[in-house]
């Protein structure tokens, strides 16, 4: 994974739900209490991406581990094998064969922090920190599921994404990416929860 396919994905993802509008103030805590608060969730995904001009997706697959103590690591098997590390402090690329591609500080990049910290916060369910740098309206749907429709509003992400749509239920299941440019990213999530890692999920954070 390049750092522009990072953050075109953002993070890092709308069906039509029935329901009713709630003002953020209301609807973020209603959303947090749906979520399944672990310390471990992990999955597989998918990532359909389409480029402006372009008739053909870009389809990827792959499996995620997101700890909330550490960071998420993105590793994608197929059609190329690459594996992506992203924590607060740091954002590292490496290759099929585990060779590092790419390591940046996030202190050094504050645009590159920036869509870290909002690429975890989307997969935690963070959306406390989400509402400081996006507007945020949306709706509940049913006893479980929710949408959430998240438009940039810190300069840093503004130029980058126009907007940012997530469907879930106890995890996030759909995110929907728009970036200004015209290109856009649908990233399906089939996640799990864990009360810790496996040992080869610690390792990925190494």
């Amino acid at each position: 994974m390049t750092r522009r396919s990072f953050l075109s994905f953002g993070f890092a993802l709308l069906a039509c739900l029935q329901g009713w509008p709630a003002f953020a103030a209301d609807l973020l805590p209603a959303v947090t209490a749906r979520l399944a608060d672990a310390p471990v969730i992990h999955g597989r995904f998918e990532q359909t991406r389409r480029l402006a001009g372009f008739n053909t997706p870009l389809v990827s697959r792959g499996d995620f581990v997101l700890l909330r103590a550490r960071g998420l690591s993105w590793t994608t098997r197929e059609p190329v094998a690459s594996s992506l590390l992203v924590t607060p402090e740091r954002l590292v690329i490496r290759d099929g064969d585990g060779r590092i591609q790419q390591q940046v500080r996030a202190d050094a990049q504050p645009g590159l922090r920036a869509v870290s910290e909002a690429m975890l916060a989307v997969l935690r369910g963070d959306f406390s920190h989400l509402a400081q740098r996006f507007q945020v309206d949306g709706r509940l749907s049913g006893k479980q599921g929710w949408t959430l429709t998240l438009t940039p509003s810190d300069p840093a992400l503004r130029h980058m994404f126009a907007r940012i749509e997530l469907t879930g239920d106890r995890f996030v299941r759909e995110v929907r990416l728009d970036e200004a440019g015209g290109d856009s990213t649908l990233l399906r999530l089939q996640a799990t929860a864990a009360t810790t890692p496996t040992d080869d999920e610690e390792r990925r954070f190494d």
